[in-house]
C-alpha cells in the first residue's frame, strides 16, 4: 500500500501543480507542492531509484509549469511602435454639443448623436446646456458653456 500512496501523491502533487499554472491560486499550488515533496521524500524511503525518477520528473515539470502561468499572464499581441489606444478627439476641437449630465467638472456631453466624456474648464455646467469643445488633451476633451465663450 505504500507504494500506492507514493504514487497517488506525486500524481496529485504533480496535477495540483499544473492546475495553478491555469488557474492562479496560491494554496493549489502550495498543497501541490506539499504533496509532491511527501511523496519524494515517501519515495526515497521506499527504493532510492524511485525517489530519483520521482525528483527527476518534478524538476521538469515544475519549471515547465512556471513558464507555462507565465505565458497566461504576458499580453501575446505585439504592438506597433508608437501605436495607442487612445483615440483621436482633436476632431471635436470647436464643435457644439449639449450636456446630457451636469458637469462637475466631469460628465456626458452629446456631439452628433456620439456622447463623449467631457470635463468642463472649470466652471459646473448643468445638464442641457451647449457648449463648445475648447481643446483635447490625449483622451481629455475640455468644454466651455457657449454664454460663456
Amino acid at each position: 500500500m505504500e507504494l500506492g500512496l507514493i504514487v497517488v501523491l506525486y500524481l496529485v502533487g504533480l496535477g495540483l501543480i499544473v492546475t495553478e499554472a491555469l488557474l492562479p491560486g496560491m494554496v493549489i499550488g502550495l498543497i501541490g507542492t506539499a504533496a509532491l515533496a511527501a511523496s519524494i521524500i515517501l519515495g526515497f524511503r521506499y527504493d532510492t531509484g524511485l525517489g530519483v525518477g520521482q525528483l527527476a520528473l518534478a524538476l521538469i515539470v515544475g519549471p515547465l509549469s512556471v513558464v507555462l502561468g507565465l505565458r497566461r499572464l504576458t499580453l501575446r499581441a505585439s504592438l506597433d511602435k508608437g501605436a495607442s489606444f487612445a483615440q483621436d478627439y482633436s476632431a471635436f476641437v470647436g464643435r457644439e454639443g449639449k450636456t446630457l449630465t451636469d458637469l462637475r467638472p466631469a460628465g456626458i456631453l452629446l456631439i452628433d448623436g456620439r456622447r463623449l466624456d467631457v470635463v468642463s474648464a472649470g466652471e459646473p455646467i448643468p445638464k442641457g446646456r451647449r457648449v463648445r469643445v475648447v481643446k483635447v488633451e490625449g483622451n481629455r476633451i475640455v468644454v466651455r458653456s457657449i454664454k460663456e465663450a
